[in-house]
């Protein structure tokens, strides 16, 4: 007897073949998700922390309706006067990320070159669970998103610096400048700023994971500035090791969704010359990290 077809035949999760990471093939994104394949991709991004889709044709409503059947699309600051006057019907929900500039001004979030990796919006109370970018303009080289697995730097670190982070909190801050560390001078009053733990527990999976960044993360709080420096180093050495690392070669049409409780992502140089330009959204949170 035949089994009966079910959507999520076409539907194929996969582990890529990398450090972390799994693709989904078979899925048209332009078209509404089933209660089930909604259920898989969810189960998909708690098992591999980062998800590629690829070949999509999305404009910027079909992506930001794909994120809907996820969650809660997250609205990012009001758009530049240059968006909004090229791209005017441009939904709140996406943010243009991109070194595209129009009359000298940036067309949305001003994204020239190599960037350090980070944690989206660590520097808030509840920080935005997952982002999705959506590849439309891409440079000849260049350009490509790393993607750090926090649990596997967790399972990586030394009992010795695990035992003497254990219940610390780390000083989150909203001050980058791409690839320089958070100054030691600055006037929190100024900028958006948040003391998470070290250490989080991923609500969803169980797992501990390492909640601090290079480009993000100021200080380690109860301790001295001087030992603050050298448990972050030592921190930086494991969780940007590259055998946690998978680095995604982005091509047109790919859609790329992570979690940002259990990942961190930066990016490499490109030429500065040639367009790159991603569509961003964001599912928004529940709970602060713990």
């Amino acid at each position: 007897m035949t089994e009966p077809v079910t959507e999520l035949d076409a539907m194929k999760i996969s582990k890529l073949d990398a450090p972390v990471g799994g693709e989904i093939t078979g899925l048209d994104l332009r078209h509404p998700l089933s209660p089930l394949q909604t259920q898989a991709i969810l189960q998909a991004w708690y098992d591999h922390q980062v998800i590629v889709i690829r070949d999509q044709d999305l404009t910027p409503q079909q992506l930001v309706d794909f994120t809907a059947q996820l969650g809660e699309p997250g609205r990012p600051r009001m758009p530049s006067q240059a968006v909004r006057d090229v791209i005017p019907d441009l939904p709140p929900e996406v943010m243009i990320v991109s070194n595209v500039r129009v009359d000298g001004k940036p067309l949305g979030l001003a994204h020239d070159g190599e960037m350090w990796f980070h944690s989206d919006m660590c520097y808030v109370e509840i920080p935005h669970t997952a982002t999705m970018l959506y590849a439309v303009d891409l440079p000849s080289t260049g350009g490509n998103t790393l993607f750090a697995d926090m649990y596997a730097a967790y399972d990586n670190l030394d009992s010795g610096i695990r035992n003497r982070l254990d219940g610390k909190r780390a000083l989150q801050v909203h001050d980058y400048k791409r690839t320089e560390r958070p100054g030691t001078d600055l006037d929190l009053t100024k900028v958006g700023n948040y003391a998470h733990p070290v250490f989080v527990t991923h609500p969803e999976t169980g797992k501990k994971a390492v909640y601090v960044n290079r480009l993000m993360t100021a200080r380690i709080e109860g301790v001295d500035a001087a030992e603050s420096d050298t448990l972050l180093e030592e921190l930086f050495s494991v969780t940007e090791d590259r055998s946690i690392v998978y680095e995604h070669v982005w091509r047109p049409g790919d859609l790329v969704i992570w979690d940002n409780r259990c990942i961190t992502h930066a990016r490499t140089d490109f030429p500065e010359n040639e367009r790159r330009l991603l569509r961003r959204t964001t599912l928004v949170g529940t709970q602060a990290p713990s």
